[in-house]
């Protein structure tokens, strides 16, 4: 199977994964002990999200993101268990689960060397997800952003708070305690108690975001990881390049992740976005042009997803979706829904409210 990144070419096997997107699985690593702890049969569950069970104990395997993602919400409802991603989190080793990048990143020289590598390589992983770093300067702090490179229209709490669980349990364990994020956004709804997001993180937790991620320090971001050898690192490091591309985000996810940013501020132009990524807006649009995309493209497609989640919350005014979506009356709102829907703003939510 080719690795993302193109230059692997090793045998590890694939389960399942139609929709392209796969993630080693050692991810589902633990699942069968949770699963069977809350009464449940896990093999029953594995097969129904189109997984062979067995395929779990294969070295180097890949599944399906989506079908991986679908099986952690069908298992959390069935087992009346809206914490089941947090409590696999919590059975898993947060770095050895990473193959084949577990010991590159045991052994960078700080955190954030480490979470650099791991949004580099995270192809490496996972073809489906895609980790990015933002740094905010006045707050002197780092933004970690996961997002799930899926239909981009379902909400998916249990894999995403299984891999903000994850992160700060890496963060925690590499530095031996000193650093841990300090403030964690969910773009879903809360789906547990109150109380179990304070035992799991005991830091800020925030529902309802534009982005799913951590922020941490920069003081966190430079500690030092306690037990990382510089001459395995090296060793790794060079290995991992000479396997895997190297891959920081591209253009179209700059793009994309800048006009959500831009929405919400609602001002986004094409030279306000080209401002925030620090070139010219004919830059942007010959950078654009180049890989076959546009942004009035890239903006439809933020809209479209957003507009989707925004509906899906009983939570939300239309009046607030509007605003979210940097529209300047409902009437856009309306004739944007029936174009991507080929339904009202209304319609769309009673469908989803079923």
């Amino acid at each position: 199977m080719a690795m993302a990144g193109g230059k692997d070419r090793g045998s590890a096997g694939l389960c399942g994964a139609k929709d392209g997107k796969v993630i080693g699985n050692e991810f589902l690593s633990s699942y069968a002990e949770v699963v069977r702890s809350l009464g449940g049969e896990p093999e029953s569950l594995l097969l129904e999200a189109g997984i062979e069970p067995l395929f779990l104990h294969q070295a180097g395997g890949k599944i399906s993101l989506w079908s991986t993602a679908s099986l952690l919400e069908k298992s959390a409802e069935v087992l009346n268990c809206p914490d089941l991603g947090l409590r696999l989190a919590d059975r898993q080793n947060p770095t050895s689960i990473m193959k084949p990048l577990e010991r590159l990143l045991n052994n960078a020289p700080t955190i954030g060397e480490s979470m650099y590598y791991c949004m580099c390589y995270m192809g490496a992983f996972s073809s489906g997800i895609c980790a990015t770093l933002e740094h905010d300067i006045a707050r002197q702090m780092h933004f970690f952003r996961i997002e799930l490179l899926l239909d981009g229209l379902a909400a998916l709490p249990q894999i995403t708070e299984q891999l903000a669980l994850l992160t700060y349990n890496a963060m925690v364990s590499l530095s031996g305690g000193v650093a841990r994020p300090r403030e964690i956004w969910f773009s879903h709804l809360r789906v547990s108690r109150p109380r179990t997001y304070a035992q799991k993180f005991g830091i800020p937790v925030k529902f309802g975001q534009a982005f799913d991620g951590v922020f941490l320090k920069d003081s966190d971001f430079k500690t030092r990881i306690v037990e990382g050898d510089p001459n395995v690192f090296d060793s790794e490091s060079r290995m991992i390049a000479a396997r895997f591309t190297a891959q920081p985000p591209g253009i179209e996810v700059q793009v994309r992740q800048a006009i959500a940013r831009a929405l919400a501020e609602a001002d986004c132009t094409r030279e306000r976005v080209a401002a925030s990524l620090g070139i010219h807006s004919r830059t942007l649009q010959r950078r654009l042009f180049k890989v076959g995309l546009s942004f009035e493209a890239i903006r439809d497609e933020v809209r479209r997803n957003l507009a989707f989640r925004y509906l899906a919350r009983g939570d939300l005014r239309f009046t607030e979706i509007v605003g979210r979506l940097g529209y300047s009356e409902p009437a856009v709102l309306s004739r944007s829904c029936r174009r991507w829907f080929a339904a009202t703003p209304s319609e769309l939510r009673r469908s989803l409210a079923r």
